[in-house]
């Protein structure tokens, strides 16, 4: 009786692991926005343009389909379940046809994407929430980590007598006539200057743009502003770097 007990208790053990062992359930289809944070947690040091990728941002929509933000041009392509649990095939996504990614809960993604990024890993997208628990996008995730902050104002080497609040939703308090601001990332404003620089448009008050060039140094600590020269007729980019207008920092 002993040694059948014996016997009985490795049986027992085999027979729970088995149970146990039952095939993953599949993931339920994602939703809502996902933004690449394998791009932004290369900032403030890389820009966006710095680092191959595939897209900036996924919107999922519940009817199947996805919205994908590329920082130049915005689509809209099917998604389903690709067999395998927690893995989902974006139909006809680039050149290279179908892209695949897998779910690791409900607010992170792998998109396999290293034959368009050549890259050995695929890319990290993350759900991010502010305060109120409301999704934000990549821009506001990119400002936040690039540009937003308080600032003494510094204009043509002078300390001004007021603070300049830089907002990550794309507001500006403090540096009059500008009320806004948007951050070059993707697109034909990577090649608004000759050398290649930063740049930043702000939008005053009368709904008009300035770009300036712009530094980031030591992280946010200060961020310098240079005046372009004028647009060259007849040509797309290729303005000159003149002169710091304004010089921003943090102490």
């Amino acid at each position: 009786m002993r040694y059948s007990k014996l016997l009985y208790i490795p049986f027992l053990l085999l027979t729970i692991a088995c149970k146990a062992a039952k095939p993953g359930e599949p993931c339920e289809p994602p939703h809502g926005k996902f933004i690449n944070t394998t791009v932004l947690n290369t900032c403030p040091g890389a820009m966006p343009a710095d680092i191959p990728h595939f897209c900036f941002e996924f919107i999922f929509r519940d009817n199947g389909m996805v919205d994908v933000d590329n920082g130049f041009e915005k689509f809209r392509l099917p998604f389903k379940p690709a067999g395998d649990p927690c893995r989902f095939v974006i139909e006809g996504a680039s050149l290279f046809g179908d892209m695949y990614f897998t779910l690791q809960g409900d607010s992170v993604l792998q998109l396999l994407d290293t034959a368009w990024t050549k890259l050995n890993t695929s890319s990290t997208f993350e759900k991010r929430y502010d305060k109120e628990g409301k999704e934000l996008g990549f821009e506001h995730a990119l400002n936040e980590c690039v540009i937003a902050g308080e600032y003494a104002l510094f204009i043509k080497g002078e300390l001004s007598s007021h603070f300049v609040t830089i907002m990550a939703n794309g507001q500006i308090n403090g540096l009059k006539p500008y009320l806004g601001y948007a951050l070059c990332y993707a697109g034909d404003c990577l090649e608004e200057t000759d050398p290649p620089s930063r740049t930043i448009d702000l939008l005053d008050t009368r709904g008009n743009r300035e770009t300036f060039a712009f530094k980031s140094l030591e992280g946010k600590m200060a961020i310098e502003l240079y005046q372009l020269g004028d647009p060259i007729p007849d040509m797309k980019g290729g303005r000159s770097i003149g002169p710091m207008i304004y010089e921003l920092r943090t102490e």
